[in-house]
């Protein structure tokens, strides 16, 4: 950014003079600071790394440069003082506006300090106001001072060499603490200059001086603002290290790696290390889509998040570390824009989900094999079955029972045709979890024949309740599953008189709803608890007051049936009206 070692040419001081002449021939340090400021905020722009030492040198090196276009812009005053000065003598004429009156008032309108000293003893021979003003004191009582006079004693230490070097080469340049006349200080940028004759003989000494306590001032706040930027990026970083989840900060357009925390570097499995930009980080490990795709340079989370500003939530992600391990993981990623919503940085998180990929597997695979268990038992149990109901049948419809064991073969028939229910249960369960659903097979038909027979076998196994079916007018054709259709209205029925006080009605309506048929089933028993009914359709689900001894199938088949012709089963229970479980019915397939 500057080389402050280097040495300013003459040739280049003569040209820089231009920028300190004012419009109006006095000198100006204005174009300088213009000059600092621009360099300063294009270097910002074009995202150069505003490093201390570097913005240091850079102002060190603008300040020689100040200083060496000063002297020059003297120099050639008082050249041109001298030669105005010789012309008017050789013409026998006064002095003109460019003569020695004209650099006397330079000299005191000057904004820089500036003091002529002697060759011999470098007492000062002249000292314009600006430098009386940094130093609190009359110009006419500078007169005969040294430089020494008007540094601070913990600087006049060094003074010795400094003023060496000045003797030693064409100028010498330093900064030092300066008194004021009060006794306060202030800091100050001095350059010496050796005056010579036309036979290179030296003559005086010319000193300027700059008050940079504005400078100094505006360093100690950059500094002040670093050491709070850096406080607060030590203790972003407390934080980041305590979350659970991988926290991965970059810098925009670049890249440039900023900041990971320990749980970034556990997931990724080696050190976080700050880079210059994304490549140099992703290449120590390998990232791949939920489908074990690797990910492309441009498609990296963070990548996206700075190029394109895309966010995203929870994208599976699988990380492949160094060590041959994979982990599975939950990237979610966003821009971070400024006021003007440009963006500056991207954050990417990354959760850890691989023992959690592994249980809900394990899981998997557990209740895969239960489904295929109870699916080959059902199977398996039902050739025994069919043989105990076919004996039992033949068994009842012979006379050689007496009324004792007749009454005992009764009750095994029933629990058989109970057990082959259940086995039908079971099976229908495992075609729905495992076969993509219970299959359903449309017929032309009137539900209304469906609804009806339910009713009526409802009624033979519930003699002792009462049951009443209401159809309303319209039409009640369509497609539909007829045998899976009763197996809706029986085991909503039965459940209704099931879960309702004997000497109550239970009843179904039927309604003709244009593109849908709807079917309601009716029982005024307690209303069904809160917090059971989210979960009514559950499978293995039964009720408080179940004592038939059921798999608590039921429902849940009801659910899969009504789905499986494109329809929808709807519950309310209030202790006011009782249960009523809706069943909407589209005519035909969706």
């Amino acid at each position: 950014m500057a080389n402050p070692g280097a040495r300013v040419s003459d040739a280049l001081a003569r040209d820089l003079s231009l920028l300190v002449q004012g419009s109006d021939g006095h000198p100006t340090t204005t174009n300088f600071r213009r000059l600092r400021d621009m360099v300063l905020r294009l270097w910002r722009e074009q995202g150069g790394p505003a490093l201390e030492d570097e913005v240091e040198r850079f102002h060190d090196a603008v300040d020689a440069v100040e200083a060496a276009a000063l002297e020059a812009h003297v120099q050639a005053r008082l050249h041109a003082a001298r030669e105005a000065a010789e012309e008017a003598r050789e013409r026998g004429a006064p002095a003109g506006p460019g003569g020695p009156r004209r650099w006397e008032d330079i000299f005191i309108h000057l904004g820089v300090g500036v003091a002529v000293m002697d060759a011999e003893d470098s007492a000062f021979v002249a000292a314009n106001p600006a430098l009386a003003r940094m130093h609190g004191q009359a110009p006419e009582a500078l007169k005969g001072l040294r430089l020494e006079d008007l540094v601070a004693p913990e600087s006049r230490g060094a003074l010795p060499r400094h003023m060496a070097a000045a003797s030693s080469k064409p100028f010498h340049e330093y900064e030092a603490l300066h008194l004021r006349r009060d006794g306060s200080r202030f800091p100050a940028f001095v350059h010496v200059t050796s005056l010579r004759d036309a036979t290179g003989r030296r003559v005086g000494r010319a000193a300027t001086v700059l008050d940079i306590t504005q400078r100094r001032h505006g360093e100690a706040e950059r500094q002040r603002l670093l050491a709070t930027i850096e406080a607060e990026r030590a203790r972003l970083a407390a934080v980041l290290d305590q979350l659970p989840a991988g926290v991965l900060i970059a810098e925009a357009p670049s890249g440039r790696l900023l900041l990971g925390n320990r749980a970034l570097e556990s997931l990724l499995g080696h050190p976080f290390r700050p880079a210059s930009s994304l490549a140099d980080y992703e290449g120590s490990h390998q990232m791949f889509t939920a489908d074990n795709v690797p990910l492309a340079d441009d498609a990296w989370p963070m990548a996206r998040a700075l190029r394109t500003g895309e966010t995203r939530q929870a994208e599976p992600l699988q990380v492949r570390r160094p060590d041959g391990t994979t982990a599975h993981l939950l990237g979610s990623s966003a821009p971070v824009r400024d006021r003007d919503d440009h963006i500056v940085a991207g954050v990417v998180t990354l959760v850890d989900v691989t023992e959690r990929r592994r249980a809900e597997e394990a899981a998997r695979e557990a209740a895969q094999f239960g489904e295929r268990l109870i699916a080959i038992v059902s199977h398996d149990l039902r050739n025994p079955l069919n043989a105990i109901q076919l004996s039992v049948t033949r068994l009842l419809h012979g006379d050689a029972l007496q009324e004792r064991d007749r009454k005992a073969v009764s009750r095994i028939a029933r629990s058989g045709e109970r057990m082959a229910r259940m086995i039908s249960e079971l099976l229908d369960f495992t075609r729905g979890r495992l076969g993509g659903g219970i299959p359903i097979e449309r017929v032309s038909g009137d539900v209304r024949s469906v609804v009806r027979q339910a009713v009526e076998e409802l009624e033979a196994a519930w003699p002792e309740r009462s049951l009443a079916l209401n159809v309303g007018p319209g039409r009640y054709e369509g497609a539909w599953d007829a045998e899976r259709l009763l197996q809706v209205v029986s085991n909503l029925g039965g459940n209704a008189l099931q879960y309702s006080p004997p000497d109550s009605l239970v009843r179904f309506t039927l309604t003709d709803a244009d593109a849908f048929v709807v079917l309601e089933v009716h029982n005024g028993g307690e209303p069904i608890p809160p917090d059971l009914l989210p979960h009514l359709f559950d499978p293995f689900r039964r009720g408080g007051g179940n004592t038939h001894g059921g798999l608590g199938l039921g429902l849940y088949i009801v659910e899969q049936v009504v789905k499986g012709h494109g329809g929808r089963i709807e519950v309310r229970s209030r202790a006011s009206e009782g249960t009523v479980f809706r069943v909407l019915l589209p005519r035909a397939a969706p």
